[in-house]
């Protein structure tokens, strides 16, 4: 696999300056170039599974290598957006990186053992596949639809005060807001200093439903989303973003939704 992922970083030291064309005509931007790297593995995976097979990644590069936990010790926990995010994507192991995210990766595929445990289970981590791309995320002048599934926008007096709203359309305004704030973090994470207005609207919540997060109960949502910003498939926004929560995908060919 090593040698796999070696040919595959070549090739991606020479597209890590290249553009994503969405189809649209690109717009003048302060933001800096996005490198993202998404792996696919054969491993099967369960969403319930993703902390375990986040933890076996750790073991296995070793937990000198912050970027894949964003803990320093023990206890410090670095508050910054994930770079490097574990996912199960059409039920396999999925793994995207951004930005710095991307040289770190080379810190697990340079191992010689590729071997990791997920409960009582070893398995060899062998590639599926591996994309690489530099994409324009930006406001734009169009809207994009989105569909972000176990998005978790509530915790403390957030929960409350949306337990307490009787107004669906307050509902609504108040998680539009939320998703904003999640907006300007995943923003600030890959130093974008965003220059225009964000727009966000939700069309619709598909699902509401009790997960439980680091042994708190939770209210996760499945919602439907308009949004001027581009957003990569499958990069998370909000809590839990690195063990597969608040995952947004595209839901048609971006540039084609306008409102």
């Amino acid at each position: 696999m090593t040698a796999v992922f070696e040919i595959f970083f070549a090739r991606y030291q020479t597209h890590k300056n290249c553009d994503v064309n969405l189809g649209i005509n690109k717009e003048p931007s302060k933001m800096p170039t996005t490198k993202l790297l998404e792996v696919t593995f054969s491993l099967p995976l369960k969403p319930y599974e993703v902390p375990a097979f986040r933890g076996a990644i750790i073991e296995l590069v070793g937990r000198e290598n912050v970027a894949f936990h964003n803990h320093i010790g023990e206890d410090k926990f670095v508050y910054k957006y994930p770079l490097i995010q574990y996912k199960a994507n059409r039920g396999k192991a999925h793994i995207v990186c951004l930005n710095e995210g991307v040289e770190e990766l080379y810190a697990l595929f340079s191992k010689k053992n590729h071997i990791i445990r997920i409960g009582e289970n070893s398995s060899r981590l062998n590639i599926d596949n591996i994309n690489v791309s530099s994409p324009f995320i930006q406001a734009w002048d169009k809207n994009f639809l989105y569909s972000v599934s176990n998005w978790l926008p509530l915790s403390g007096e957030n929960f409350k005060k949306y337990i307490n709203t009787e107004s669906l359309s307050e509902k609504i305004r108040m998680l539009e807001k939320i998703f904003i704030g999640h907006v300007l973090s995943f923003a600030k994470g890959i130093d974008w200093n965003i220059d225009k207005e964000i727009k966000v609207s939700i069309h619709e919540i598909k699902r509401e439903k009790i997960i439980t997060y680091k042994k708190v109960k939770l209210k996760a949502f499945d919602v439907i989303i308009s949004s001027n910003i581009y957003f990569p498939n499958l990069i998370g926004l909000g809590k839990g973003t690195s063990t597969g929560f608040g995952v947004v995908k595209h839901t048609r060919k971006p540039g084609n939704f306008n409102e």
